[in-house]
């Protein structure tokens, strides 16, 4: 067994017992007792009352304290309470002595941190050196758990400080992704979502508990490309960045997103959490795209310009030529109907690089208040002919509409691919057009989607609404419907929208396309409402006098029609520069912008502000006088000529309908609507 008795478990160093008790004999028989029991380990003080006692404590600093309870100053208790209020805590072990047992006393005395209570007498002084071995291992033990309970306490506290601060920081870090823009998650590797911020919640329309992965938010289409990169991402444990598409439920569309990822929690096996963000770049995309957009018009601008230059110089001899030649021939003669051939289809082909100037946005033309019911109406007139019978046109115009600043051309050009689009979706059965114009403002809180790729500004707009009964258009079709040449017909047509675009995207506008498969399809074309102001139209007649005019052109065809036309209608033309020396003699000059010659410009600035000029342009572009040296700009004619748009622009400028000094006075089209 082990051994049981405490006197044997005192450590070998020496124990300092105080004995205060004012009885010496008492003293020396404790002494005795505790020397008998492990004699050599014990060190003693003595004192022989109480005040004397506390000295010595705080001198001595015993191990333990043998106490009697009747002292001649103060009794026990009252020494226990003592040291209590000094101390806060007895400073070692105290046993208290009494000749005369009380238990009441020996209740109150453990109840103060007394170790034990002996009463004097044989029994108690056997008992002395056990009881002494007792309490001081009992003391030094409540000192050992005071101090780990102290210990204790303060680790508690330092752990409630940490976890404060980790408390401070979770929400610091809460409230910053509460606060940024971004979406932000953290998911395991798996992809499962374990935190997401609340605008990704209210974004996705999903809830935080419903345990959503990252692919079930992102398109279809996007899924496969993430499954690689997130496979990727987890193979090497790098961050990744990825663009995909996210479905926004408060709208219901999908918007573009910037995926950034990195992992922040790693194990020998490899990333097992990631943190990461989606950021909007959908109006970023629109950018971009409308960006292509806009190079693509500029390159087709470019390719527009050369051809428009290269083949208007071409078709100026054959249309004005058959023009004239028309012109000098008896209706029965038996070229006519072949000439008519020749004018008709040199109209189609000046027609065609129009279209594709129009699709350039190019080529503006001087600008004028239009009234679009009144475009309407002409228009209907125009393809009265055109329009197959199974295809019936309803118009419904407004009356008091704005108007718009532009081309009363341009106008009629865009309704006429409008509504012959309209007539190819309907084909062979029986089908309806509606042609409807309005006015429409347009709020902030509710601009309306424009297929070009920018939003609309708030304003009053004019609607030119075209509805078909026809086929109708799936999605992909609808994607490429502006596209020039794209057309689901046979191969040769496609320009139509291609130039309704870009004479909307000229005039600042906006389309809108509405079409469903077997539904029909809807076009809103919105321009921007100009002032109420009446046309004006401009009484043309002829000068009726012979003037001399000057023809400046490198082109010899366009020469030689314009010189037969203007001899023709009994005008004296001079052909290039010579006989120039007499300005006063010169009633009009006719100069080619294609014309080179730096020193022609040059010397024409000298007497140009005084002589009306009339350019000859290939492109319907309207010229000003910084392009030529200066000089004021009667009117312009935009190659193809014929002699009726030569003779009207002439018999303009000399009858002062278009007076020198009105720089790009209104042009004149070579080929007729």
């Amino acid at each position: 067994m082990p051994n049981q008795n405490p006197v044997n478990d005192l450590p070998e160093t020496r124990v300092r017992i105080l004995l205060i008790d004012d009885d010496p004999v008492d003293r020396s028989i404790f002494k005795l007792c505790l020397n008998t029991g492990q004699p050599g380990i014990y060190e003693y003080a003595e004192a022989g009352a109480g005040r004397e006692g506390l000295s010595l404590i705080e001198e001595f600093k015993p191990d333990c304290v043998l106490l009697d309870f009747h002292l001649p100053d103060v009794d026990g208790l009252a020494m226990i309470r003592h040291l209590l209020d000094r101390y806060e805590a007895l400073p070692c072990a105290v046993v208290m002595l009494t000749g005369i047992g009380s238990e009441k006393i020996a209740v109150e005395a453990m109840k103060l941190g007394v170790m034990d209570y002996l009463s004097k007498g044989p029994a108690s002084t056997e008992a002395l050196p056990r009881t002494v071995a007792s309490a001081v291992q009992r003391f030094r033990l409540q000192q050992e758990i005071a101090q780990q309970r102290r210990a204790l306490e303060q680790r508690n506290r330092e752990l409630e400080e940490i976890r404060g601060q980790l408390f401070e920081e979770k929400e610091r870090y809460r409230i910053l992704a509460e606060a940024i823009p971004q979406l932000v998650w953290t998911a395991d590797s798996d992809g499962c979502l374990q935190y997401g911020n609340q605008r990704l919640w209210e974004f996705s329309g999903r809830e935080p508990d419903e345990g959503c992965t990252l692919e079930s938010l992102v398109h279809t289409r996007d899924r496969r490309e993430l499954r690689d990169r997130w496979a990727e991402a987890i193979r090497s444990g790098r961050p990744f960045e990825n663009e995909l598409r996210l479905h926004r439920m408060h709208d219901d569309t999908w918007r573009w997103q910037l995926m950034r990822t990195t992992p922040i929690q790693t194990t020998e096996e490899g990333p097992v959490r990631w943190f990461g963000t989606f950021t909007d770049i959908e109006d970023q995309k629109r950018a971009e795209e409308a960006l292509r957009e806009r190079e693509k018009l500029d390159s087709i601008g470019l390719l527009a310009g050369g051809i428009a230059h290269d083949f208007n110089n071409i078709l100026v001899g054959i249309m004005g030529g058959a023009s004239f030649a028309i012109d000098s021939l008896q209706k029965e003669h038996p070229a006519y109907p072949i000439l008519e051939i020749v004018v008709r289809s040199s109209e189609r082909a000046a027609h065609l690089t129009q279209q594709l100037l129009a699709y350039s946005g190019k080529g503006q033309t001087a600008l004028e208040p239009v009234s679009m019911s009144r475009v309407v109406r002409e228009v209907k007139d125009l393809l009265r002919t055109s329009i197959p019978r199974n295809a019936s046109v309803e118009l419904e115009t407004e009356e008091d509409l704005p108007f718009v600043e532009t081309s009363a051309n341009r106008m009629q050009q865009l309704i006429i691919n409008l509504v012959m689009n309209a007539v190819e979706a309907i084909g062979e059965e029986k089908g309806i057009i509606k042609v409807r114009t309005a006015t429409q403002r347009l709020e902030p809180a509710n601009l309306q989607r424009n297929v070009l790729g920018y939003r609309l500004p708030a304003g009053s707009y004019v609607l030119i609404e075209v509805s078909d009964s026809g086929v109708g258009m799936d999605e992909q079709t609808q994607t490429r419907i502006f596209d020039p040449f794209f057309t689901t017909k046979f191969t040769g047509r496609g320009l139509g929208l291609a130039a309704v675009q870009g004479i909307v995207r000229t005039l600042g506008g906006g389309i809108q396309v509405e079409s469903e498969l077997g539904e029909g399809s809807t076009f809103r074309v919105l321009l921007p409402a100009g002032e109420s102001a009446d046309a004006t139209t401009i009484d043309v007649s002829s000068a009726g006098e012979t003037t001399r005019i000057v023809v400046i052109t490198e082109d010899e065809d366009a020469r030689t029609v314009a010189t037969a036309v203007l001899r023709d209608t009994g005008h004296d033309v001079i052909i290039g520069s010579g006989g120039m020396t007499d300005p006063d003699r010169i009633g009009l000059v006719i100069f080619d912008a294609d014309t080179s010659g730096p020193e022609l410009l040059e010397s024409m600035g000298v007497w140009g502000a005084t002589i009306p000029v009339v350019i000859l342009t290939a492109t319907d572009e309207r010229p000003t006088s910084s392009h030529f040296g200066g000089i004021e700009i009667a009117d312009f004619i935009r190659k193809p000529i014929s002699t009726r748009s030569l003779e009207l622009c002439i018999n303009n400028v000399l009858s002062g309908a278009a007076a020198p000094g009105i720089r790009g006075g209104r042009g004149r089209d070579g080929a007729s609507a």
